[in-house]
């Protein structure tokens, strides 16, 4: 098996890493899910898809005639401060984007009229096998193997367009998939570089997804603790308003996201 995978071309390695960390999620979506309560679902899903993706990783690593820690895929005393430092730097950046909604559109941030409890963070909590998994499949072998090649810049859209796919895949419409996703993508590859490992970036992908359903950004659901939403009798130009002022912020974050990867490149002299 020796260096079996290292004479292809990384887009195409990765590529095939990709396929078959689709098809391993199908697999565990169709046949491994359903055995559990549904309540379960979303646990099960992250944890199965997260051993998927190590097995497959293993198997491109040990392909190369590596290991796991040249891909920064093993424990290291500053995982967890990585990790921490991820967590605030997705809140700082999700509070950034609720900030502008409100200051700049008439949508006001409610408490949510749910009963929540303890429980209900347990429950959110399956939210990081769900960004491990994906920052393993995007952010660690096919990243480095692309970036070794290719350079940083290239990667980086590289990367972005394939999770942009990834999740249109999973259902996401396109416009959805590349204003959301996508645009983070350029954020989560920036914090795997500079951190040397994918504990940054799954910190800033925890805190984001945590963030979305505590604020009720993603439907009404029983994690919600508050929610935005337009006043009672709102026109239909102050929702259109709303919308173009999340899309602006949307933007504002890709602009400064590529901004912040260009002055890494520079300063570090990257291709």
């Amino acid at each position: 098996m020796i260096k079996k995978f290292s004479i292809l071309n990384p887009i195409l390695k990765s590529l095939l890493y990709w396929v078959l960390f689709m098809l391993s999620l199908l697999i565990v979506g169709g046949l491994i899910s359903p055995i559990f309560p549904e309540l379960w679902e979303r646990f099960i899903y992250g944890i199965f898809g997260t051993i998927a993706a190590i097995g497959i990783t293993w198997l491109f690593v040990k392909g190369e005639g590596k290991s796991f820690r040249e891909y920064n895929l093993v424990w290291k005393r500053n995982t967890l401060f990585n990790f921490s430092k991820g967590l605030v730097v997705g809140v700082i950046l999700l509070l950034f984007i609720i900030g502008l909604l409100v200051l700049f559109s008439n949508i006001e941030l409610v408490s949510s009229t749910q009963t929540w409890n303890i429980g209900n963070l347990f429950w959110i909590l399956a939210i990081i096998p769900l960004a491990l998994m994906e920052e393993i499949a995007f952010r660690s072998y096919t990243f480095l193997e692309l970036n070794h090649r290719y350079g940083f810049r290239l990667t980086q859209w590289l990367i972005v367009i394939a999770f942009a796919s990834y999740h249109i895949v999973q259902g996401w419409n396109i416009s959805t998939a590349f204003f959301g996703p996508a645009i983070w993508a350029f954020v989560f590859g920036l914090g795997a570089i500079y951190s040397r490992g994918i504990a940054l970036p799954t910190g800033i992908h925890v805190a984001l997804n945590i963030g979305q359903q505590v604020f009720g950004m993603q439907g009404e659901n029983s994690s919600a603790i508050w929610f935005l939403r337009h006043p009672e009798g709102s026109s239909a130009e102050a929702i259109a308003r709303t919308d173009q002022v999340g899309l602006l912020a949307q933007i504002l974050v890709l602009v400064l996201a590529i901004w912040a990867n260009e002055f890494y490149i520079r300063k570090n002299q990257l291709n």
